[in-house]
């Protein structure tokens, strides 16, 4: 495009359009460009596969092209009498593999950077519950599997509860239940009063810059407690907790300190005359503690609850989302 057709056109776009047509005009924009996007991944891993010449299923080197299929990917094959002797694609073996209509994969992507219900994605993607929920799953199990942030310098830690939950599970129903109380229904609580085993723990450490990381355990013990942490906290930290047995022994382990925090209340004085009673720059808590209300919001109100099952892959996709990535970050997770 000359650079008059451009300026004529920009002129259009600013002065003779609507509101409604230039809305239409920035969706096609994004995407022509989330298209670009999708393509250079998958090209990459086209690419890779063409130098490095290795089967992705046997490991046999001396991959050959094997024409493209359907949708227009690429397919290779493993020459018999070396290898397997199989066909396959950039995406075997990767949570994308076998993904049907790979026309509205950045649109789904882009759904869940905005954290769209099931129903929204049947109504507005025309995909049926059941496969946007598997798909769902898909892009958080790659999440999960993928690498997690190493925290460093002032470290909030805490764990928060969550309720076992069976969600889905036909064990009660089929005289088989996967734990010997009866069916919890949408909204009841625990059996048990206070801290049990009918709740999954979840250790969080959150640094100043921004680094999170959520690991599920069995119990919350401090020798568990430990282990989840040891090797993604960097040595040296300050570790700052509300007073848990488990997170002074982390940071003796790691040759940092450890600070016990307490809530500060302001004084009833202080409330009257209505002057500001945090100290800047104090060490606080506030940071793992709103992002655990924000998990809470999302586990138990948005998504009304969750299996215990799949629990780390929700919380791998709430990682993500805390930093606002661009929907390709999704596709880039899953097809590594």
């Amino acid at each position: 495009m000359d650079r008059r057709t451009f300026l004529a056109i920009e002129r259009v776009i600013r002065t003779d359009m609507t509101s409604e047509e230039r809305a239409r005009i920035g969706r096609v924009v994004r995407e022509v460009a989330a298209g670009e996007a999708l393509g250079a991944l998958l090209g990459d891993k086209v690419v890779d596969l063409t130098e490095t010449r290795r089967c992705p299923r046997c490991g046999a080197d001396g991959i050959v092209k094997f024409g493209r299929d359907g949708n227009g990917q690429q397919r290779f094959r493993c020459r018999p009498g070396v290898g397997c002797g199989r066909t396959f694609n950039a995406l075997t073996g990767s949570p994308m593999a076998r993904m049907r209509k790979p026309a509205i994969w950045l649109s789904y992507a882009e759904a869940l950077c905005e954290r769209r219900s099931l129903d929204w994605i049947n109504e507005k993607l025309g995909i049926a519950r059941l496969t946007a929920w598997r798909w769902r799953h898909r892009f958080g199990a790659a999440l999960a599997a993928g690498p997690t942030d190493t925290v460093a310098g002032i470290v909030e830690t805490d764990e928060v509860f969550f309720l076992r939950s069976f969600k889905g599970h036909r064990g009660w129903k089929r005289g088989n239940p996967p734990e010997d109380r009866p069916p919890r229904y949408r909204g009841s609580g625990a059996t048990k009063s206070g801290i049990s085993s009918q709740q999954v723990p979840i250790v969080t450490a959150i640094d100043r810059n921004g680094a999170v990381l959520d690991v599920m355990v069995e119990k919350a013990t401090d020798a568990l407690i430990v282990d989840a942490l040891r090797s993604h906290v960097a040595p040296g930290s300050l570790i700052c907790s509300d007073g848990g047995y488990s997170y002074p022994k982390l940071a003796e382990e790691l040759g940092g300190e450890h600070r016990t925090l307490k809530p500060v209340k302001p004084t009833p004085e202080q409330k009257k005359a209505g002057l500001p009673w945090r100290t800047p720059g104090a060490l606080t808590l506030g940071r793992v503690n709103e992002h655990h209300a924000t998990l809470k919001t999302a586990i138990n109100r948005h998504f009304k609850g969750v299996s215990s099952r799949y629990l780390p892959n929700y919380l791998a996709w709430l990682r993500l989302w805390r930093k606002r990535p661009a929907p390709i970050a999704f596709l880039e997770a899953a097809a590594a």
